[in-house]
């Protein structure tokens, strides 16, 4: 798989390893292991197909869960690797034993001055289906978000405020 994952990166090489293991969990395994050896560029590259799986609606994100948690929580993966991740678990249905978890590691990647842009993006998603959730949750995230929007990029100030507006709407603030 590392071998795949050396080639030059193209969409090509790419969608030539997401044929191989979108069908194939013992693949697929292989490319989760790969990530959490955390040895760049090969995780970064394995995080990407991960994510084209999903889009494809292939794959088996849903039996990794614990592993996908545990590396947005590290601060040693890239914010390539947590990016991916974050973006599908934005559309999941996350089981209840992780959202402890889940919504603790996305607040902090929200919140890091150094977290990359789509990965605030992506963390606010997640956040927003928390709060669906847990409406405790709802103040705390609107005061997130207002915290960090001034001096944002203006993706994170679009996805802040649409969220911002929601919440504001559906609270008693």
């Amino acid at each position: 798989m590392k071998e795949l994952l050396a080639k030059k990166a193209s969409r090509a090489n790419s969608y030539e390893v997401v044929g191989l293991v979108a069908n194939s969990k013992a693949k697929y395994s292989e490319l989760v292991e790969i990530i959490k050896e955390n040895n760049s560029p090969y995780s970064e590259k394995a995080a990407w197909v991960i994510t084209h799986c999903f889009d494809e609606r292939a794959g088996f994100f849903d039996h990794f869960y614990s592993d996908f948690i545990k590396i947005i929580g590290e601060e040693s993966y890239s914010d390539s690797v947590k990016r991916n991740i974050v973006r599908i678990l934005q559309f999941k249905s996350i089981p209840t034993e992780y959202h402890g978890a889940v919504i603790d590691a996305c607040f902090r990647l929200l919140t890091k001055k150094e977290t990359a842009i789509a990965v605030k993006a992506f963390s606010m998603g997640v956040l927003d289906q928390m709060v669906k959730i847990y409406p405790e949750l709802t103040n705390e995230l609107i005061l997130c978000i207002e915290e960090i929007l001034p001096g944002s990029s203006s993706g994170v100030k679009n996805r802040g405020n649409k969220i911002l507006k929601k919440l504001k709407g559906s609270s008693q603030c």
